[in-house]
């Protein structure tokens, strides 16, 4: 996942390019929390994944969540 910018005297082309490949980066969060196997090509499909691995570690769960919102 790239780390984007958009300069301010970008073109609103610019602008709206970036936007949309940050859009595909993150994926489609209709389908957060599905379960889901192989390579994880977007945010949503590796947070998928982790938490069909972690769904056989009862306390786990709550450990990384916390981790991911408190950065």
């Amino acid at each position: 996942m790239a780390d984007r910018t958009v300069a301010s005297t970008a073109t609103l082309e610019v602008f709206r390019t970036t936007y949309n490949s940050t859009g595909t980066d993150v994926g489609d969060i209709t389908t957060l929390n599905n379960s889901f196997t192989g390579t994880a090509t977007d945010l949503v499909e590796g947070v998928n994944k982790n938490t069909t691995t972690i769904a056989t570690l009862p306390s786990a769960g709550f450990s990384i969540a916390m981790a991911v919102a408190l950065g």
